[in-house]
């Protein structure tokens, strides 16, 4: 097993998501899907490898993936020993904003 962690910027939109979900939709859907992207990234712990590649993300030096929960992308990057999230990042945002990872 690996140990999850997730930078700054990713419990920052984590929490600025849940915050949006919440105000739009209510506190019942927004804990829904906190639940289901902690419950996702969960699994990197015993799977690291499970994410499909990002492409948008192939010039960088190490290999970016993602899951997709429900609208969100979780990006992440896997070394042996850790898995390091990076970005939670809505579907319907410009997918080019994503290079300045």
């Amino acid at each position: 097993m690996v140990e999850v962690i997730w930078t700054k910027k990713a419990l920052t939109q984590l929490e600025r998501a849940i915050k949006y979900i919440q105000e739009e939709q209510g506190t019942v859907y927004a804990q829904i899907v906190l639940e289901r992207i902690l419950s996702a990234t969960e699994l990197l712990e015993s799977i690291p490898e499970i994410g499909t590649v990002e492409p948008l993300l192939t010039h960088k030096k190490s290999t970016y993936r993602y899951l997709v929960v429900w609208s969100y992308k979780v990006i992440y990057r896997a070394t042996p020993s850790k898995v390091v999230i990076s970005r939670v990042f809505h579907t319907s945002r410009n997918p080019k904003n994503l290079k300045g990872i």
